[in-house]
């Protein structure tokens, strides 16, 4: 009987180090992806800032080409 426990004991013993190092890949992986989010999230809000002022540049454009035409 000693030895089933011992078995029981070392796969447990074995699932349990496995479980943790995966735990720890996916903490790492989440750590990874939550740093690229962050990155994203700049650029999309930088993206952003660069579209508003190429609207207001092409806005004054257009704005100064009717002035001319009309002018």
């Amino acid at each position: 009987m000693p030895t089933t426990t011992t078995k029981t004991t070392t796969r447990s013993t074995k699932e349990v180090t496995a479980l943790k190092k995966k735990v720890a890949n996916q903490s790492e992986t989440m750590a990874t992806l939550l740093s690229r989010m962050s990155q994203m999230t700049d650029e999309i809000t930088s993206l952003k800032r660069e579209i508003q002022s190429f609207k207001k540049n092409v806005a004054n454009d257009v704005k100064y080409l009717t002035d001319r035409v009309d002018g």
